[in-house]
Protein backbone atom coordinates (compact mmCIF):
# COMPACT_ATOMS: atom_id res chain seq x y z
CA UNK A 1 0.00 0.00 0.00
CA UNK A 2 3.07 2.49 0.75
CA UNK A 3 4.14 1.93 -2.87
CA UNK A 4 0.55 2.87 -4.47
CA UNK A 5 1.02 6.15 -2.36
CA UNK A 6 4.39 7.25 -3.34
CA UNK A 7 3.32 6.06 -6.99
CA UNK A 8 -0.12 8.50 -6.49
CA UNK A 9 2.02 11.24 -4.89
CA UNK A 10 4.40 11.89 -7.75
CA UNK A 11 1.53 11.29 -10.43
CA UNK A 12 -0.14 13.62 -8.66
CA UNK A 13 2.20 16.18 -8.29
CA UNK A 14 3.48 15.96 -11.85
CA UNK A 15 0.01 16.27 -12.83
CA UNK A 16 -0.89 19.48 -10.65
CA UNK A 17 2.43 20.94 -11.78
CA UNK A 18 1.90 20.20 -15.73
CA UNK A 19 1.21 23.45 -17.57
CA UNK A 20 -1.30 22.26 -20.05
CA UNK A 21 -3.59 20.77 -16.94
CA UNK A 22 -2.87 23.92 -15.14
CA UNK A 23 -3.85 26.24 -17.99
CA UNK A 24 -7.06 23.84 -18.74
CA UNK A 25 -8.15 24.69 -14.95
CA UNK A 26 -11.13 26.60 -14.76
CA UNK A 27 -11.36 27.34 -11.15
CA UNK A 28 -9.87 30.90 -9.43
CA UNK A 29 -8.10 29.32 -6.35
CA UNK A 30 -4.16 29.38 -6.49
CA UNK A 31 -4.37 26.72 -3.80
CA UNK A 32 -4.16 23.00 -4.86
CA UNK A 33 -4.94 20.62 -2.98
CA UNK A 34 -4.88 16.96 -2.54
CA UNK A 35 -5.23 14.01 -0.45
CA UNK A 36 -5.75 9.80 -0.46
CA UNK A 37 -8.56 8.44 0.47
CA UNK A 38 -9.16 4.81 1.15
CA UNK A 39 -12.34 3.31 -0.07
CA UNK A 40 -15.20 4.56 2.17
CA UNK A 41 -13.52 7.65 3.23
CA UNK A 42 -14.90 11.03 3.28
CA UNK A 43 -13.14 13.65 0.66
CA UNK A 44 -11.85 17.16 2.90
CA UNK A 45 -13.08 18.95 -0.44
CA UNK A 46 -15.29 18.96 -3.36
CA UNK A 47 -12.99 17.78 -5.77
CA UNK A 48 -12.39 15.13 -8.25
CA UNK A 49 -10.73 11.90 -7.52
CA UNK A 50 -8.74 10.02 -9.88
CA UNK A 51 -7.49 6.47 -9.94
CA UNK A 52 -3.74 5.98 -10.27
CA UNK A 53 -4.70 4.06 -14.06
CA UNK A 54 -6.50 7.18 -14.69
CA UNK A 55 -4.43 9.67 -13.54
CA UNK A 56 -1.37 7.35 -15.22
CA UNK A 57 -3.93 7.47 -18.36
CA UNK A 58 -3.82 11.02 -18.72
CA UNK A 59 -0.20 11.36 -18.56
CA UNK A 60 0.49 9.10 -20.83
CA UNK A 61 -2.06 10.71 -23.44
CA UNK A 62 -0.60 14.39 -22.52
CA UNK A 63 3.04 12.40 -23.32
CA UNK A 64 1.34 11.01 -26.37
CA UNK A 65 -0.35 14.16 -27.65
CA UNK A 66 3.02 16.31 -27.01
CA UNK A 67 4.99 13.66 -29.37
CA UNK A 68 2.11 13.31 -32.06
CA UNK A 69 2.17 17.11 -32.06
CA UNK A 70 6.10 16.52 -32.65
CA UNK A 71 5.64 14.62 -35.61
CA UNK A 72 3.38 16.15 -37.55
CA UNK A 73 5.58 19.42 -37.06
CA UNK A 74 8.35 17.58 -38.22
CA UNK A 75 6.49 15.81 -41.26
CA UNK A 76 5.39 19.38 -42.37
CA UNK A 77 8.93 20.92 -42.42
CA UNK A 78 9.80 17.48 -44.17
CA UNK A 79 6.93 18.76 -46.67
CA UNK A 80 8.08 22.23 -47.10
CA UNK A 81 12.06 21.36 -47.12
CA UNK A 82 11.57 18.80 -50.09
CA UNK A 83 9.28 21.53 -51.57
CA UNK A 84 11.95 24.06 -50.94
CA UNK A 85 14.53 21.51 -52.90
CA UNK A 86 12.32 20.83 -55.81
CA UNK A 87 12.11 24.38 -56.44
CA UNK A 88 15.70 24.81 -56.27
CA UNK A 89 16.63 22.14 -58.54
CA UNK A 90 14.19 23.45 -61.02
CA UNK A 91 14.91 26.85 -60.70
CA UNK A 92 18.97 26.01 -61.17
CA UNK A 93 17.95 23.88 -64.06
CA UNK A 94 16.24 26.60 -65.98
CA UNK A 95 19.03 28.50 -65.31
CA UNK A 96 20.89 26.19 -66.60
CA UNK A 97 19.20 26.20 -69.82
CA UNK A 98 19.20 29.49 -70.22
CA UNK A 99 22.75 30.09 -70.11
CA UNK A 100 23.10 27.60 -72.83
CA UNK A 101 20.69 28.96 -75.09
CA UNK A 102 22.42 32.41 -74.83
CA UNK A 103 25.92 30.59 -75.64
CA UNK A 104 23.89 29.06 -78.65
CA UNK A 105 22.58 32.62 -79.82
CA UNK A 106 25.82 34.13 -79.34
CA UNK A 107 27.91 32.03 -80.97
CA UNK A 108 25.65 31.98 -83.99
CA UNK A 109 25.49 36.12 -84.00
CA UNK A 110 29.40 35.63 -84.26
CA UNK A 111 29.38 33.48 -87.08
CA UNK A 112 26.92 36.21 -88.46
CA UNK A 113 29.07 38.47 -87.87
CA UNK A 114 31.97 36.69 -89.52
CA UNK A 115 30.34 35.78 -92.27
CA UNK A 116 29.25 39.12 -93.56
CA UNK A 117 32.78 40.52 -93.02
CA UNK A 118 34.04 37.86 -94.91
CA UNK A 119 31.38 39.28 -97.49
CA UNK A 120 32.30 42.60 -96.96
CA UNK A 121 35.91 42.01 -97.55
CA UNK A 122 35.79 39.93 -101.00
CA UNK A 123 34.06 42.85 -102.47
CA UNK A 124 37.93 44.06 -103.16
CA UNK A 125 38.96 41.14 -105.20
CA UNK A 126 36.84 41.63 -108.18
CA UNK A 127 38.45 46.30 -107.92
CA UNK A 128 40.75 45.34 -110.99
CA UNK A 129 38.11 43.30 -113.75
CA UNK A 130 35.26 46.30 -112.51
CA UNK A 131 38.09 48.59 -113.68
CA UNK A 132 39.18 46.56 -116.73
CA UNK A 133 35.80 46.12 -117.97
CA UNK A 134 35.24 50.09 -117.78
CA UNK A 135 37.87 50.95 -120.15
CA UNK A 136 36.86 48.39 -122.37
CA UNK A 137 33.39 49.29 -122.51
CA UNK A 138 34.23 53.01 -122.29
CA UNK A 139 36.97 52.30 -125.60
CA UNK A 140 34.11 50.29 -127.24
CA UNK A 141 31.81 53.13 -126.85
CA UNK A 142 34.28 56.08 -127.98
CA UNK A 143 35.34 53.66 -131.61
CA UNK A 144 31.25 53.12 -132.19
CA UNK A 145 30.71 56.83 -131.90
CA UNK A 146 33.55 57.69 -134.15
CA UNK A 147 32.93 55.54 -136.50
CA UNK A 148 29.04 56.43 -136.38
CA UNK A 149 29.84 60.02 -137.05
CA UNK A 150 32.04 59.45 -139.82
CA UNK A 151 29.23 57.58 -141.74
CA UNK A 152 27.15 60.73 -141.31
CA UNK A 153 29.55 63.06 -142.64
CA UNK A 154 30.15 60.92 -145.32
CA UNK A 155 26.46 61.49 -146.26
Amino acid sequence: MNLKKTIAILISVIFISSPAIANAQTTTSTSAKFTFLNEGDVAPFTGTLFSIEATAKLLAEKERSEQECKLKVKYEMDILQTKCTRDNDLLSSELKIEKEKYKIIVSAQDEEILRLQKIATDVGDYDILWFGGGIAVGMITSIAIFFAASEIVKR
